[in-house]
This record gives structure tokens, C-alpha cells and sequence, in this order.
């Protein structure tokens, strides 16, 4: 790791007390000025406070003033203590009373010491933008300018607050000028390599601020207190994995024979989500399953058989030092309807990956609004107000015709229907019962979790890949009935609220074994597969917990899914418009029932299918027992590794063999959580500059909460209270689902889309919910421990000192 000490032949800088710092910096930078400043000691303040307020106004001449403190085991080289003690901002300096006021609260927060100092700062006004620079990432030391800032609020304290919804990016130390296409941000990464140089320290905190005429503001200058615990090899790691990564990238880019489309985009949430479903940094067997059932060829394998374009066998996801991203290009022709021309395809996807481009927000909502992916009622004025110049009048009408009857395919009702004969092989897995395995040894367990996988795959994930595709277009043709005023939005709101799926069954059966009315073997037997991370072997299932029944006081959100039935206009404007879309091959109480189907197997489906593949992860955690494996170490086996035991023998110790791989599986993901990398990548300059793209919320409902936040994980236990409260969840899955009998208030996920399996719950329950906040958000939420969410008004926001 290069030297956290830079070279300088002046004498050493010496860093003291917040204000010290500034002060001795003060005449020795030239990219920024340092606002006017004043201190003093506490021992001071207590013997001489006229004097201090006097030389106050008459240094800051009625100008209001920030009261901050500046104690001397503040940022320190050990410990920076940020945070800690209070600061007061727009303070003004005539206002004798207020100024004396706030510099007594400062005090009153610091440790007492009369060698603590107070320091007063001008405040800045007209402020463009406020931020912080961390110039290597604070937790591993990777080598990064950690960029976070606010161009929106005006306030100079906004990201030091956490209150608002700042940009964040990480630019690699060493990144090329040209990479750099923000001129202010070329102007912040120039100002942290002054302070480099002038301080003699690589790693520093520095908070800034721009104001509207250009100028740029120092505002406090710190030591990473952490650069003690970094590894000493983590910079130079990075940097020589980051030349493989771009190489990579750019080469994913090229040509490829049977895909469309001039270019790809990486990103870790459009179409199969992993970012939800495995977690960003998902552990090797995770990660491996979920290709091994999803995104090695049963996506498109599925799609195909509803009438979309052939791809053969194409990968969906990518896999960069341990971050799974999809390859949006292959996504993108998967979505285009098989008869179309390979001309007209081409345009469509180039311009769907120049929208996304465009628009980054909708990189988790690109079924909606990015790609037409069926023909729904609002076909027409979507495509001309997205993509007016994309086709001509004939190509047009090719491209409608082909979606046209692409669509009517999939809806139609018989013998051919695809959702039914999903529906049918999911049943097929539900009802095989495999006989328990007695007093088998290792390799008997590994062939059962082999077998159980390969079902889950031909008749589970396959099956939920087509219902769930089924689900979008029932979802897409109701969101523009919507549009088009055949129904309002409470009206589909309520026909969501009527559908029933398995977990409302769960629900009810749940809070009958708490109350003492079911037995809760019988409940575990139909409900003990589901697991809080579904891929996740480490986390335990429902049947191998023992907190699952201790709260006496559940109750059920929806004891019974309210009847839904059209109204007489609404049935004819819903007729009126399956017959203009050219769609009616049902009218439209069929259109609805079709809906509840694909909408209700979906959840069936995923049930069903989590079943079994949780059966095959509690059969790899026997054989790993059997091997002297803990659950953590057979997490760090990719699948392909531990399956081609069954047919190619060990030679060595099998505990000593695996362990090894799973100790170079654990280096492999430290490394991996040192990388910062781009959630959405359209080139090599992503590679190196990585954006942290914020992501607008699915809202839920219309409803509204406000109130305390709880934070749940896969560790969690069930017996928390969380009634009247929002729930927070990372990667929300079935395993959750516990969570709709405890009477919480909203809930808030990370990550997740608008046909995602929370979100589809809340619509049901009728439970207000932010589904997909994004990173930033999401953290901002948790850390404040307050949150409001009104889904009415698409608003989202932590509430602070409340």
C-alpha cells in the first residue's frame, strides 16, 4: 500500500484541534478559502465571556455565525470522534442572547475539559453544494476519493446530517483526468490533493462546500481515524484487479453473434434483480445456485416458450469479483417478441439501453419503463413519447402487430396457455414426496440435494419464470387501464387487495398456532421450508428456529381478502379498450381473472419452489456435517465445486480438500468487499468511477406512517416487536413473511421492484410501503430511526430530533 504519508520537504504539518487545524491551514492552501473563524478555550469562556462576545461581533459584524466544537480529543490520530458533540448552526452574531445560548449548549455536550476550544465560523451563504471527501474508503482503505455530496438543499450541513438524498461516487486514486466528466467534481478531487500534499497525509476527511459564484469553501479538515486497521496490501490488490475488471467490461460490450444491439450495460438490478434476491456480495454457493436455477438459461428458456425471442443458452448474470450484475443487452432481446425482424430489433434495443442510459432511475423498473414487453392499452402514446425517432410508420406497425400477437398468446385462455402448464408443473413438484433418508452417509445427501435441484429447476424455477412474466403483463394491462380511466387507482388497489395468495394462508395459520388453536407441526409442515434468504444456507429455516411462536399477541393485517367485483362502466371501458388493443380473446372479467391467476401463482409458484430448494440446502447442510463442514464453511462452496463430487472422487482428506476452498473463498470475498463499484456500468470509465446511483421508491397503496424504524436481518428473531413500527428489510424475501402478523405500521426495503415478492404482499394487506429505496436512502432511514412514508404523495423521509 502506497504510503499514507506524502512527501514534502517543508517542515511536517501538525494537525492539532479542529480549529487549530484550519487555522494552520489557513495561509497554506490555495484551491479554497477557510470562511473567517474565531475560538477559544472553555477556561476562558467561563472567566472572560463579555470579552469573548465582544470580540465575536466585532469580528463577524452581525454576520450569522456557525457554534462548533473544537474539543482536543476530536480528530485525533486514532480517534476522530465525529459527530459527538453538538454543533449550532445560523447563529447570528448580533443576537447576543441566542449567540450565548448556543455557545452554552456546545459546551454543555463536550467532555468538560477547560483545554476544549469553541469555534466560531462564518457561515457560508448561496451555497451550491455541500459535501464530504473521504480520500480512501474508510472501513477497508481502498484505494478511493469517496465523494457525498448535495446539490439540492443549499444547506452546508446536509450530508454531515444524513437528512437529506445526496449523489455519491467513488473515483479510484489513480483514475485518468479524462475519466472525469464533472468539472465541479474535478474541482473537489483537486482541492483533497492539495490538502494531501499540504498535510503530509493521504488519508483525510474534509468537508467542502461550493457556492453559486464558483468559489470553494474549506470547512474542517480531519484524519481518518481508521487508517491504522487498513490491510497493507488492499491498495495495491485493487488497482491490479481493476485493469481485469475493465478489460472485462469492455469485452462484454463487443459484438456477439445471435444478440442484438451495438453495446450492453451492466447493472445490478434490472430483470432477475440479484441485488434483492442474493444481496450485492452474495457468498459463493448463493451465488451459484441462483445461476445453476435462474440465470443460466432457464430465463430465457422460459421466455422463449411464451413467444419472445430465442437466445439459446445465454448468460443473464455476470460475476465481477463477487458482484453479480445482468447483462442488460441480453435482457433487453429476451423482451423482443420472436417474429419481430432482426432490423427492427437492433433499433429497439440500442435505443432501450440509450434510454436507461439516459435515465438511471429506472434501472430496477425497466419492465415499465424502459421496454414494452406486451402490448398493453397505452402502447401507442408510450412508444411515440419515448422513442418517436426510433421507427418509421411501417417498422412501427411491425413492431405493434408482432407485440399484438405475442400478447394475445399469452393471454389466451386453453390448452396452449402457458401460465397454465406452469401452473400445472409447479403442482407436479408440489405433490412428489421424497422418503427420508436414514442412516445414509455423505454422498447420499449430496445426491439428494443434486436431485431436488435438478426438479426445482425443470419444474420449480422454470415455471416461475413464465408465471411471473405472466404477472408483469397482467400488471402492465392494469396500470394502463388505469391510465386510461377504465379504473381508478383505489379501484385496482382494492382488486389487489382481493387476491389471494399463500401467504395470507400463512398469515392466518401463523397467528392460530401463537394463539393455541393449530398445532404448529402442523403449520411447520406446510410453512417450515421458508428461510430469510432464500439461497442463503447460514440462514435457518421457519422449522429450525425456536423463537418462531413466542409472541402470544399476534394478529392478522387482512383476515379475509375482500370480494372484488367490476362495476357496470367499468366493464365496458375495460371491454372497449381489449377491443381497441386488438386483445379480445376474453372480455373483461376474464382480463381480471387472468390477473388473480398469474398474480396468485406467482406466489405459489415461488413457494412451492423455495420448498424444494430449501429442502436441497438443509441436505447440503447434513453433508457438509458429515464432512466436519459448519453451514459457514458450505457457504463459501460454489455449487459446481461441491456437485462434481458425485461423479469425480476426492483424492485427498474431503474436510481438508473443501476447507481449503472455503478459506480462499473467504480471502476472495474480503477482497471483493474492497472493491467500489459502479451499480450500473456502461463502460470502462465505470470500472474507475463509480457512481452511487439513487433509486426512486416502488410506493405501495395509497396510506401513509410515520414512526420508528426496526431494522430486520436474516438473524433476527421473530419474537421482536415491530407492532406499529416500519419495518426495514435489506433483500426482503418469502422468508419475511412472518413479519404481516405482528401489525407493523409500513415497511421499507432496500431493494426490490414493483412486482416483487414484498411488494405484492403490501398490496394485499393493504400495508403502505417503499419498496426499493435504493443504498443511500435505505441507510439514511435506518440511522435516523424515524421515518415517514406517505405513498399518496410518493414521499420518503427520515425525521430527525422527532
Amino acid at each position: 500500500m502506497t504510503s499514507l504519508q506524502t512527501d514534502s520537504a517543508d517542515a511536517p504539518f501538525e494537525f492539532g484541534t479542529k480549529a487549530e487545524t484550519l487555522g494552520r491551514l489557513a495561509p497554506l492552501i490555495v484551491g479554497a478559502s477557510i470562511p473567517d473563524f474565531y475560538f477559544f478555550t472553555l477556561e476562558r469562556w467561563r472567566n472572560s465571556r463579555q470579552d469573548v462576545l465582544r470580540s465575536i461581533r466585532e469580528r463577524f459584524k452581525g454576520n450569522v455565525v456557525a457554534v462548533r466544537s473544537s474539543a482536543l480529543i476530536e480528530d485525533g490520530e486514532l480517534t476522530s470522534m465525529a459527530g459527538a458533540f453538538l454543533t449550532r448552526l445560523h447563529v447570528s452574531s448580533a443576537d447576543e442572547a441566542a449567540l450565548m445560548e448556543a455557545i452554552e449548549q456546545v459546551v454543555a455536550s463536550m467532555t468538560g475539559n477547560a483545554r476544549d476550544q469553541v469555534l466560531i465560523q462564518r457561515m457560508v451563504n448561496d451555497i451550491a453544494v455541500s459535501g464530504v471527501i473521504m480520500t480512501y474508503d474508510m472501513v477497508h482503505g481502498s484505494p478511493y476519493y469517496c465523494i457525498d455530496f448535495d446539490d439540492e438543499t443549499g444547506r452546508t450541513d446536509s450530508v454531515t446530517a444524513g437528512d437529506s438524498v445526496n449523489k455519491g461516487l467513488f473515483v479510484y486514486r489513480d483514475a485518468r483526468p479524462e475519466m472525469i466528466r464533472s468539472r465541479r467534481v474535478a474541482k473537489f478531487l483537486q482541492l483533497a490533493r492539495e490538502l494531501e500534499s499540504v498535510c503530509g497525509c493521504a488519508a483525510l476527511d474534509i468537508e467542502f462546500g461550493l457556492g453559486r459564484n464558483g468559489d470553494l469553501y474549506l470547512f474542517q479538515v480531519r484524519r481518518i481515524a481508521l487508517s491504522g486497521q487498513w490491510h497493507p496490501v488492499t491498495e495495491r490488490r485493487v488497482a491490479r484487479q481493476l485493469k481485469f475488471i475493465e478489460h472485462f467490461v469492455v469485452e462484454c460490450s463487443a459484438r456477439r453473434d445471435g444478440v442484438l444491439g451495438d453495446r450492453t450495460i451492466l447493472a445490478i438490478m434490472p430483470d432477475w434483480n440479484p441485488a434483492e434476491l442474493i444481496g450485492t456480495t452474495p457468498r459463493q454457493l448463493a451465488a451459484s445456485l441462483y445461476r445453476e436455477l435462474i440465470t443460466k438459461s432457464v430465463w430465457c428458456k422460459a421466455r422463449e416458450a411464451m413467444g419472445y425471442r430465442s437466445l439459446g443458452e445465454v448468460e443473464l448474470m455476470m460475476m465481477i469479483n463477487n458482484h453479480p450484475y445482468i447483462d442488460v443487452r441480453h435482457s433487453f432481446n429476451s423482451f423482443l417478441p420472436a417474429a419481430l425482424p432482426e432490423a427492427i430489433g437492433s433499433k429497439l434495443v440500442n435505443a432501450w439501453l440509450d434510454r436507461l442510459e439516459q435515465n438511471p432511475e429506472f434501472h430496477d423498473k425497466v419492465e415499465f419503463d424502459i421496454v414494452h414487453t406486451c402490448l398493453d392499452f397505452s402502447f401507442a402514446e408510450t412508444f411515440r413519447d419515448r422513442y418517436a425517432e426510433v421507427l418509421d410508420g411501417d417498422e412501427f406497425q411491425v413492431y405493434r402487430n408482432a407485440l399484438r400477437e405475442l400478447t394475445r398468446r399469452c393471454i389466451a385462455p386453453g390448452q396452449d396457455s402457458t401460465l397454465d402448464a406452469a401452473l400445472s408443473s409447479a403442482q407436479r413438484l408440489a405433490d412428489e414426496a421424497l422418503d427420508p433418508i436414514i442412516g445414509g452417509g455423505a454422498h447420499q445427501y449430496l445426491a439428494r440435494a443434486d436431485y431436488l435441484l435438478t426438479q426445482c429447476r425443470t419444474l420449480g424455477t422454470y415455471s416461475f419464470a413464465i408465471v411471473a412474466r405472466h404477472a408483469f403483463i397482467a400488471e402492465a394491462l392494469l396500470r394502463t387501464a388505469v391510465d386510461r380511466g377504465a379504473l381508478s387507482q383505489e379501484r385496482l388497489l382494492a382488486f389487489k387487495r382481493s387476491v389471494r395468495t399463500v401467504t395470507g394462508s400463512m398469515v392466518e395459520e401463523y397467528a392460530s398456532v401463537c394463539a393455541g388453536t393449530l398445532d404448529r407441526g402442523i403449520f411447520l409442515r406446510k410453512f417450515g421450508h421458508l428461510r430469510p434468504g432464500t439461497y442463503e444456507v447460514t440462514s435457518l429455516r421457519y422449522d429450525e428456529r425456536d423463537d418462531l411462536f413466542l409472541d402470544d399477541a399476534v394478529q392478522v393485517l387482512a383476515p379475509e381478502a375482500p370480494v372484488f367485483a367490476l362495476h357496470p362502466d367499468e366493464r365496458t371501458g375495460l371491454d372497449a379498450l381489449l377491443s381497441a388493443a386488438g386483445l379480445d380473446v376474453f372480455d373483461a372479467d376474464a382480463l381480471l381473472a387472468y390477473a388473480n391467476k398469474a398474480i396468485a401463482g406467482r406466489e405459489y409458484v415461488k413457494f412451492t419452489f423455495t420448498r424444494t430448494l430449501s429442502d436441497a440446502l438443509s441436505a447440503l447442510v447434513v453433508w457438509g456435517e458429515l464432512h466436519g463442514l459448519s453451514r459457514d464453511d458450505v457457504s463459501y462452496l460454489d455449487w459446481p465445486t461441491i456437485s462434481k463430487s458425485l461423479s469425480h472422487p476426492i483424492m485427498d482428506y474431503v474436510d481438508r480438500y473443501y476447507l481449503d476452498k472455503a478459506d480462499a473463498a473467504r480471502r476472495s470475498m474480503t477482497v471483493a468487499h474492497a472493491f467500489r463499484l459502479s451499480h450500473i456500468m456502461y463502460g470502462a470509465r465505470d470500472v474507475y468511477v463509480a457512481t452511487v446511483n439513487r433509486s426512486v421508491p416502488n410506493f405501495v397503496g395509497v396510506g401513509s406512517a410515520s414512526g420508528q424504524v426496526v431494522e430486520l436481518t436474516t438473524e433476527t428473531s421473530a419474537s421482536i416487536n415491530i407492532a406499529g413500527k416500519i419495518v426495514c428489510i435489506g433483500n426482503a424475501d418469502p422468508g419475511f413473511d412472518w413479519i404481516f402478523t405482528k401489525m407493523p405500521a409500513a415497511l421499507v426495503t432496500r431493494f426490490g421492484g414493483a412486482n416483487s415478492h414484498m411488494a405484492i404482499r403490501c398490496a394485499e394487506f393493504g400495508l403502505p410501503a417503499a419498496i426499493g429505496c435504493g443504498e443511500q436512502i435505505y441507510e439514511r432511514i435506518v440511522s435516523a430511526g424515524r421515518v415517514e412514508i406517505n405513498c399518496a404523495g410518493k414521499i420518503l423521509r427520515p425525521l430527525y430530533g422527532t
